[in-house]
């Protein structure tokens, strides 16, 4: 069994405060920052890294999106996650797992269209999703991930399939995880939220927008080891400059 090939989806933008990339730098000076869940080609079967925003938010924005539609910067009907999915031939019914990096809500908004894969999920940032501290509350909106899908809880690192591990991360969230994905020409470690932008590693910083501080240095110096350790490449999805360094999905094809 083997991991194929790893694809980046284009799910739009979000407009930040600098300070929630970089601890208590950059306060007032906003910042675009890219959506992107990955898809994962393996011998088992697809698996996708988390599922974007809600589409829904189009239509009726302040009902899906909430007080969050204010940082919406870039999303259409192209950046929904199945428009992504279909530009490289992938139907949702063909995903076979779903890993929710943590349930924030621009890493949930698709996860009801994925209704026949297995979800996993920390059970820590399952209970913490339904009843999450109120100053992270905004976050969490409950509508996105509360749907009768197969989710299976875990609790510590896990083998979703040979070459792709879910490695803890907590900090950002209780529960954040990312991924560590062996291709047989790299290993790719595909962070999520647990690192925001290159200038977290060059400036030794924490992200700002962490429900724990400690945890998310403890976890980004995790990552940073690990990375050493395989010689894997980081794939920091949130920061601004992505997309000048890797091509979305279809550029793969």
């Amino acid at each position: 069994m083997a991991v194929n090939q790893i694809y980046f989806l284009d799910c739009g933008s979000l407009t930040v405060d600098q300070s929630a990339i970089t601890y208590q730098k950059g306060l007032g000076n906003p910042v675009e920052i890219p959506v992107i869940p990955v898809l994962i080609d393996t011998d088992d079967g697809y698996i996708l890294f988390d599922t974007g925003l809600d589409p829904a938010g189009l239509s009726s924005p302040e009902e899906v999106w909430g007080i969050k539609k204010k940082v919406v910067r870039r999303f259409s009907e192209e950046n929904d996650i199945r428009h992504q999915l279909d530009l490289i031939g992938v139907k949702p019914e063909d995903i076979r797992y779903v890993v929710n990096s943590h349930f924030h809500w621009d890493h949930t908004g698709g996860n009801r269209f994925f209704s026949e894969a297995t979800f996993f999920v920390q059970k820590s940032e399952y209970r913490f999703g339904y009843y999450p501290d109120s100053f992270v509350e905004s976050l969490y909106i409950k509508p996105h991930f509360d749907h009768p899908l197969n989710y299976q809880l875990i609790e510590g690192d896990y083998e979703v399939v040979e070459g792709v591990y879910i490695i803890t991360t907590p900090g950002h969230t209780p529960g954040h995880q990312s991924l560590v994905v062996q291709m047989p020409d790299e290993t790719a470690i595909l962070m999520a939220d647990a690192v925001y932008s290159k200038e977290n590693y060059d400036l030794d910083i924490p992200p700002g927008n962490t429900w724990d501080i400690t945890k998310a240095i403890e976890s980004m110096n995790k990552l940073k080891y690990l990375a050493k350790m395989t010689d894997g490449n980081m794939y920091i999805t949130h920061d601004p400059n992505f997309w000048k360094d890797h091509k979305p999905s279809f550029a793969y094809k």
